[in-house]
């Protein structure tokens, strides 16, 4: 993808992220904080004192509950949406809450296999797990737009991925880059010294939960777009049809 294309693409994410805005926080506020307050009671966070430099246990806990809860639900309902929309269709936000719900069992399935196929990959061979994780990105639209179901979704993405893999790996970067990192080092910037004043570590929750917020449908958005224009480029011809109308 050329500059330009990159350009467009997070242009597009951005507009279709303000245009809907509404329905993003209304959708990302709750299963962030639900999550990410569940975690953090459990773990004894929201009462801990400030600490810059949790235990790797906490950290390992708080990035699968993420993984495996928070990011497969906000992307499976934005995905429904942005499709939606390039549709022309308005769905309810209740029924894309359902539908994701629904399917909810498989996309974690696709997720668990994607990320430990990925982590085992990662730490036996370095590049390997980073091939794989880049081609495997796309399952959960695989799962949400095309229907597909187990291996098949993960062989979707990597058939869409095969040929495109370098500028893959930059688009997720750019996206990263300009929607995470950004907005995290910000917030560290404003609240750690807060949260270091007042000696507690239920600030650093809520800066976590702050910038997933800001990122996590970002992504969503702009890793759907990027799906259906790999997904348009495979077919040659205009997007095949879903099994199913949201």
């Amino acid at each position: 993808m050329t500059a330009g294309g990159l350009g467009a693409l997070l242009t597009e994410a951005f507009d279709l992220y303000r245009r809907n805005l509404r329905v993003v926080l209304g959708v990302a506020i709750p299963i962030v904080v639900i999550v990410t307050g569940v975690t953090a009671l459990g773990l004894g966070e929201l009462t801990a004192r400030f600490n810059p430099a949790p235990p790797s246990r906490d950290l390992v806990i708080d990035v699968l509950a993420s993984g495996l809860v928070t990011v497969p639900l906000i992307s499976s309902i934005l995905a429904q949406l942005v499709y939606a929309e390039r549709r022309g269709e308005h769905p309810a936000v209740t029924v894309l809450v359902g539908n994701a719900l629904e399917v909810f069992p498989t996309v974690l399935l696709v997720i668990a296999a994607w990320l430990a196929v990925s982590f085992v990959g990662l730490v036996t061979l370095i590049v390997p797990g980073i091939y794989i994780f880049v081609s495997w990105y796309f399952v959960v639209q695989g799962v949400v737009i095309d229907g597909d179901r187990g291996f098949s979704a993960i062989a979707r993405s990597a058939a869409l991925v095969r040929g495109h893999w370098w500028q893959s790996l930059g688009t997720g970067v750019a996206f990263v880059l300009v929607a995470g990192l950004v907005p995290q080092f910000v917030l560290d910037v404003a609240f750690t010294p807060v949260a270091r004043s007042a000696n507690s570590y239920a600030i650093v929750v809520l800066v976590v939960a702050l910038a997933r917020v800001i990122l996590l449908p970002f992504v969503a958005i702009g890793s759907t777009l990027y799906y259906l224009r790999l997904r348009d480029a495979a077919a040659g011809t205009a997007p095949r049809q879903p099994p199913r109308r949201f």
